[in-house]
């Protein structure tokens, strides 16, 4: 049978058809084998062309908060600044160090080859021409920042080289400053790199590891250090696609940081310049002229507002310039600055053995005492209430001084001031006359009533003052001082301890802590926490958050109790007080209080066993010093500023302290008013 003839029409559209099968069919074949081709014959090739690829995030660094004063001048501030950094190469060996060693020093100018090889940090020092081997201070692979602030001839003179100078790079960084004039500095603090503080294992930074990088600035003191949240801002970085030689493909996302916040501080940098200058003009007059402050080398000074708590001034003296932390001071000169980096006001500051170093200054300083004291006679106000309050006393109370008193079976005595007899004696002429007798009889009686419970009594009373315990001021690392009379109650009974701390023996305050029971005792019993902060400012200028005044305790009492305490502090300003050369003439009236602090000073003597050749070491007492201490407020019917001041080895509180005090409402007078 014949097929059926196909229509011409129909029969070419059957051919096309056939012809785009057979062109699909190729053009499927030829995918599958280049798909084919590329798994198998070059699959490896392009497996390791995505091995070598990888992404690198360039962290950018956030430029620091600043710190300001009361008056809005800048304390602390950061800025950018071009750096010379060496990244060590795992190649390096001595002699690529000491090529790279000379050409630097040709370059870098105020530079020698000693102090370049300490930063560099290669396990190699130059001493006497010779290159010796000693122990790395920091891990191998971080960056080291040779100089800061480089000049433009620097900068083109290492670009030029790049070449020979292998690790060196220059980057732009922000580096901290701080005003030269040198405000509160130990209350400000100071920056560090973060590796260091991490290797300091500061209880603050040892979960912080992921919001740093080892070389971004840190504080590591200081309001730097308890307001790090705020100032330190957040970093930024820049994400890039890298090939295997490092080189930047593209850029693949960009995030900029963000600046710290702003603080402004509660501290007159104008009242804490004066009152600063003062106390360095004043030491060396001092122990010119009075035999017993021969070695006064240092003043401790805070400056409270007593209705808000705020810190208008805090001398720890002597001060130091914070800028040499910019570079990091070498160890030459943080042997002569580590006598005045730590905030003696706050917590125990040594003694000012310069220009001694080394095991000389350590000896020298064992034979003073630091910077908290025996508070002595400042604490009879304390005294007084407390007879007032348990009955010991009326506040018509009238007592003949002995000028000696004795106690227990009549073998222990307490005399006052060179055996001054007061004769009739008020609990205000006590105070007056800084009575050691009038407090031992409150003391004496407090032990007969209260017995060993006597001990937790006082130590109520000086809590809510402030005493033995932190204020609450806004700085790390704050003392509570020492409360002596607990151990001597523990080991010698409580008739000992009661009589020797109703004089101020038995209890050693900070200058912070003094300064808060002053302003406790102008408040009639309302204790506030001490502020260093004023407000918390955004980049932007907004105010975050404003501080108020914290009340942390009240200690309420008749006011014909608190009006006999100030009357007595306003007499000891007055004809037969102990301060009244310091303050005669002022303007207006001041409620003070000096003390006159004992205290013996031991020192480590180590000896020899001819037997056995083991050393051993026992403490012998080398003087008996006195300390100055002085309290007061001011004007008594207005109170707004209360002062404490501590002169360790400064002799007789009314002539050491107390002139200094004078100094502080003079300078507050000037700049803010009383």
């Amino acid at each position: 049978m014949n097929e059926p003839t196909l229509p011409p029409e129909r029969k070419k559209r059957i051919n096309r058809l056939q012809v785009i099968y057979i062109m699909v069919f190729v053009l499927f074949a030829a995918i599958v084998l280049r798909l084919a081709q590329l798994q198998i014959q070059q699959g490896g090739q392009y497996a390791s062309e995505l091995m070598v690829r990888s992404f690198k995030r360039d962290s950018i660094p956030a430029m620091r908060g600043n710190i300001y004063d009361r008056t809005g001048h800048v304390i602390a501030q950061s800025r950018p600044s071009f750096l010379v950094v060496f990244r060590e190469q795992e190649s390096m060996d001595k002699e690529d160090y000491i090529r790279l060693l000379e050409k630097l020093v040709t370059i870098l100018t105020q530079t020698d080859r000693s102090t370049l090889l300490k930063k560099m940090d290669v396990g190699y020092a130059y001493e006497n021409g010779t290159y010796i081997r000693i122990p790395r201070q920091m891990p191998k692979y971080l960056e080291k920042e040779l100089k800061s602030d480089l000049t433009q001839r620097e900068i083109a003179e290492l670009g030029e080289n790049r070449g020979e100078l292998q690790g060196i790079e220059v980057v732009t960084k922000p580096i901290r400053q701080y005003d030269p004039s040198q405000i509160a500095v130990q209350t400000v603090g100071y920056v560090r790199p973060y590796h260091i503080a991490e290797n300091l294992d500061i209880r603050t930074y040892r979960a912080e590891k992921e919001r740093y990088l080892p070389t971004q600035l840190v504080g590591l003191d200081g309001i730097e250090l308890s307001y790090e949240d705020e100032l330190r801002g957040i970093n930024g970085y820049r994400l890039y696609e890298v090939a295997a030689d490092q080189t930047v493909v593209k850029q693949m996302e960009k995030v900029l940081p963000v600046r710290g916040n702003d603080l402004t501080l509660t501290i007159d940098r104008r009242v804490q310049s004066a009152i600063r200058d003062s106390v360095r003009q004043f030491l060396p007059n001092l122990r010119a002229t009075i035999p017993e402050a021969k070695y006064a080398k240092g003043a401790y000074v805070v400056a409270m507002e007593i209705k808000s708590g705020r810190i208008v001034a805090m001398v720890s003296y002597p001060e130091y310039d914070p800028n040499v932390w910019i570079e990091g001071p070498d160890q030459k000169l943080y042997e002569q600055i580590q006598f005045a980096v730590t905030n003696g006001t706050i917590r125990e500051a040594p003694y000012d053995a310069r220009p001694l170093t080394g095991e000389a200054a350590i000896a020298e300083n064992d034979k003073h005492p630091r910077s908290i004291v025996p508070s002595g006679s400042v604490i009879k106000p304390i005294t007084v209430l407390l007879g007032l309050q348990e009955g010991i006393i009326g506040p018509n109370d009238q007592w003949q001084d002995p000028g000696v008193y004795q106690y227990g079976r009549g073998s222990d005595r307490i005399k006052n001031d060179n055996g001054h007899v007061y004769g009739m004696l008020t609990p205000e002429k006590a105070i007056q006359k800084s009575s050691n007798t009038y407090m031992a009889r409150i003391g004496e009686e407090l032990s007969k009533r209260k017995g060993r419970a006597s001990a937790s009594l006082l130590q109520s009373y000086y809590h809510a003052f402030g005493l033995g315990i932190q204020t609450g001021v806004d700085l790390p690392n704050e003392s509570t001082g020492k409360e002596d009379y607990l151990v001597m109650n523990e080991n010698y009974g409580p008739l000992a301890a009661m009589v020797q701390a109703s004089f101020g023996q038995q209890i050693r305050a900070t200058a912070m802590q003094l300064a808060q029971y002053t302003a406790t005792l102008a408040n009639k019993g309302v204790r506030l926490q001490p502020q260093l902060v004023e407000k918390i400012t955004s980049p932007d200028g907004k105010v975050i958050r404003p501080f108020t005044p914290r009340v942390l305790g009240t200690f309420p009492h008749p006011d014909a109790y608190w009006d006999i305490l100030t009357r007595g502090m306003v007499m000891v300003t007055q004809p037969g007080g102990t301060a009244i050369r310091a303050f005669e003439g002022l303007p207006y009236s001041v409620a003070a209080k000096t003390g006159t602090s004992e205290q013996d000073i031991y020192v480590p003597v180590t000896t020899t066993d001819a037997k056995t050749g083991k050393k051993k070491t026992h403490w012998k007492r080398h003087a008996r010093i006195t300390n100055g201490v002085s309290i007061s407020f001011a004007p008594v019917n207005r109170p707004k500023l209360a002062v404490a001041v501590v002169v360790p080895e400064g002799g007789y509180g009314g002539r050491s302290a107390a002139v200094i005090t004078r100094a502080v409402y003079e300078a507050y007078e000037k700049y803010i008013g009383l």
